[in-house]
């Protein structure tokens, strides 16, 4: 049978009987002349990634029509999952949102995947009819239809679009139609904040209630498609809603194309599925963004087709439009923002004697079980992984004397030459093993002192063109003297550009520790009403996550994302954007946890690369655009 290939339409007219020739395939050219093979190849060399270039990933919208209703009484509630083959083996992609009592759904959750055949060969997309709504089970729900497609021949259409008929497996007979659409994604940073509101809507004939809710429709550029990329929710018995506010990527909305088209719609809601347009109106993505525009007349595209002079349906309004562009604390390291650790260690007698086996200060001859120095090779390598090259500042606190004398209550961890500051953390690691060969234990664990100290590293003032941060390494066996005041001290240094990560060693209680320190408490408040101004703390038990296995990564990698969540929004808060990228020699903040060693670093260069290395320009990671060195120090904007 001679396959036809159907040009993209908005409305397609679907019951056509080409339509339902068409089969789950897609028209492939027969012809194996020299140059279409030429041209596949050269098409499929385009789809495959360089390790060097960004990889592309293209955005897929599902739609579907016509689908067999199986249950008798009500229509279906229909969802779309997409599986891919790898390895031959079909394994689950990802799910749609469900739409209940639909049978022509238009899907507002999309699937983003990487445009590789090699690692996606093939994809099928699967449509169910929920029979609950509450299991997540698969098997429990009714299997309508399917199709399987490779996706090499799907991107091979100019169109950027599909039309497919919906089979069970060994079965001819069709179950609806999927209608497949695709972009490529270009990816952006950039939030918006959107708040929408309406008055005067038209009701649903004279004695009709206003149940109402609205659609915010993206228009895809090859197919020439509006699809809906948000629906909110429900507002009854009003002709003047405001619906809840919302947050939505600049990706999902326009694609990063601000000079792209959108299509705003208003609907009367119905149980039944049976949803009426009340209006809609296009406007220019610019426009909103911009805020140019703060009302919209939508207008029934029903009532404008009849010529009516009174088709104005009512007023959309735009209540709110907030766009926000969120930064990594990469962007900031990037841009020269100086992370300045400082560690403290708790020298008082609860922990025990260092020459006794129960110690947490215990000196063995694997040196393995010691808990602070697990904390300082774990936790304090993530914290210095970006490696700049700046001293850490070392202390110790609680110890009584030496036997060269008294010690004060905070004294320098390096014993033989009385520096605060030491060279990386593995020197700070060997100078707390001298210390601990000859220190005298004492006490009472006082931790007010010791957070002021980390705080005067930062009272330097942040700007634009000064960007530092100090992050505060406490390690402590969870016996704290000083609550009121530490409560005081916290409070007095939430303003700053400071962080403190508390880690409790040993089997003590620490549910006073989750209480002060954890990020997940209740703010703190001092006896004169003070309130501590933002969340800048963290509290991490060792042993906690040493019932878990990868205990490395597991604590590495909860106090990186708290910690780069609190500098961030610090600077967020200051209205501080990252400067102009000049130093990218960083790592993961997890390899040294691994023990993964830089092979980059060690290698000596080429003479190839010593040749071109001096001729390289400088140009910025995210959008390729020439770095001038002179203008480092100005404001980015």
């Amino acid at each position: 049978m001679a396959k036809t290939v159907i040009k993209s339409r908005s409305t397609p007219s679907l019951k056509s009987p080409k339509v339902a020739a068409e089969g789950n395939g897609l028209q492939l050219n027969s012809k194996r002349s020299g140059g279409l093979v030429t041209e596949n190849a050269s098409r499929q060399g385009m789809l495959q990634t360089n390790a060097f270039q960004r990889k592309r990933k293209i955005e897929l919208f599902i739609e579907c029509t016509d689908l067999v209703q199986l249950d008798t009484f009500s229509r279906s509630d229909p969802m779309c999952v997409l599986y891919v083959k790898r390895l031959g083996q079909w394994m689950e992609y990802g799910r749609t949102e469900s739409i209940p009592n639909n049978l022509h759904p238009k899907f507002i959750e999309t699937f983003i995947l990487e445009a590789n055949t090699t690692l996606y060969p093939r994809l099928r997309f699967s449509v169910f009819d929920l029979a609950n709504f509450t299991s997540k089970d698969l098997r429990k729900h009714d299997f309508i239809g399917s199709l399987e497609i490779e996706l090499e021949a799907m991107l091979e259409c100019d169109n950027g679009s599909a039309i497919r008929t919906l089979r069970l497996p060994g079965d001819v007979k069709s179950r609806g139609y999927i209608h497949v659409y695709w972009e490529d994604v270009k990816e952006s940073r950039t939030n918006v904040k959107l708040h929408f509101g309406a008055t005067n809507l038209s009701k649903k004939g004279l004695l009709g209630k206003c149940d109402s809710f609205f659609e915010i429709n993206r228009l895809l550029s090859k197919p020439d498609h509006f699809h809906p990329i948000y629906r909110s929710e429900v507002v009854t018995r009003t002709a003047c809603p405001k619906w809840a506010p919302f947050d939505i990527s600049l990706q999902k909305l326009c694609n990063d194309n601000v000079d792209g088209q959108l299509l705003l719609s208003c609907w009367h809601f119905s149980n039944s599925g049976n949803h009426s347009i009340v209006g809609e109106a296009k406007i220019p993505s610019s426009s909103l963004l911009k805020r140019t525009v703060r009302e919209v007349d939508i207008v029934n595209p029903r009532k404008q087709n009849k010529g009516k002079r009174n088709s104005n349906s009512g007023t959309l309004r735009i209540l709110q439009c907030h766009v926000d562009t969120q930064f990594s604390l990469v962007d900031y390291v990037r841009g020269n923002c100086v992370i300045k650790l400082v560690c403290a260690v708790d020298f008082t007698i609860s922990n025990g004697k260092p020459m006794t086996k129960d110690s947490l200060h215990n000196i063995d001859e694997e040196k393995a079980s010691n808990e602070y120095v697990k904390t300082l090779d774990t936790i304090g390598k993530v914290l210095t992984s970006f490696k700049q090259e700046q001293k850490i500042p070392a202390y110790g606190f609680g110890a009584q004397a030496t036997s060269a004398g008294p010690l004060p209550y905070i004294f320098p961890l390096d014993r033989d030459c009385g520096q605060f500051e030491l060279e990386n953390i593995d020197t700070v690691i060997d100078a707390y093993w001298k210390r601990l060969e000859d220190v005298k234990l004492g006490g009472p664990t006082y931790l007010a002192p010791v957070i002021q100290q980390i705080a005067a590293y930062a009272e330097r003032e942040v700007s634009q063109c000064s960007q530092h941060y100090t992050i505060g390494l406490v390690i402590v066996d969870g016996i704290i003297n000083d609550l009121e005041s530490l409560t005081d001290t916290l409070i007095e240094v939430g303003n700053l550009a400071l962080s403190i990560v508390v880690v409790g060693v040993g089997p003590a209680d620490f549910r006073l520790m989750d209480e002060l320190f954890s990020r997940s408490r209740r703010p703190l408040r001092s006896k004169d009403g003070k309130t501590l101004a933002r969340n800048n703390t963290d509290f991490l038990s060792l042993r906690r996550h040493a019932t878990n296995p990868g205990v490395n990564d597991s604590v590495a990698r909860e106090v990186f994302a708290n910690i780069s969540q609190q500098i961030v929004a610090f600077f967020k808060s200051k209205g501080i954007v990252p400067n102009l990228p000049t130093n990218m020699n960083f790592t993961q903040a997890w390899d040294d946890c691994n023990n993964t060693p830089n092979s980059t670093s060690s290698r000596p260069s080429s003479p190839r690369m010593r040749k071109i290395s001096h001729n390289v320009v400088p140009k910025c990671p995210t959008c390729g655009s020439v770095i001038d060195r002179d203008g480092f120090d100005k404001t980015y904007v």
